[in-house]
């Protein structure tokens, strides 16, 4: 039997911190995590710019310091279902491009095919009998088919 066991890996992978650029100090110690997705958000922005509709807007500081501020710090400290937001996101795509028909964690091929059970198969039905001059939707019957 295998058995995994705990450890304090996680303790030792601390991430780096920015705290000034050629003796500069930053206002706030960014982390390259943090970096990467600034810049990754200013890249999305300027990509967005030559998109005719959205390249008529001329907003200077917002487009390029607040956008991608606010993108960065979406991404590195909010938490969508307790999983960071891209990976959240990537999974939603991946279940909604994934087929929804499955048998045995194996994609179904022949869904026009109905399943046939080989026996009968017992149920309950719904009693809607009238006792004491009112419906009774509520109660199922003990009747089985």
């Amino acid at each position: 039997m295998r058995q995994t066991l705990r450890t304090y890996n996680s303790v030792w992978k601390v991430e780096k911190v920015l705290y000034g650029i050629q003796d500069i100090p930053l206002p706030i110690p960014v982390t390259y995590r943090q970096i990467g997705f600034f810049f990754g958000g200013v890249l999305i922005v300027w990509l967005l710019n030559h998109v005719p509709p959205l390249s008529l807007l001329d907003l200077g500081l917002i487009e390029y310091i607040f956008l991608p501020g606010l993108f960065s710090w979406f991404f590195t400290k909010q938490l969508l279902d307790g999983k960071a937001p891209h990976r959240f996101f990537m999974r939603v795509m991946d279940f909604h491009l994934s087929p929804h028909r499955f048998n045995r964690y194996k994609e179904i091929a022949d869904v026009k095919k109905p399943y046939r059970y080989s026996s009968p198969v017992g149920y309950r039905k719904l009693s809607y009998a009238v006792k004491d001059g009112e419906a009774d939707e509520h109660r199922i019957s003990d009747q089985i088919l």
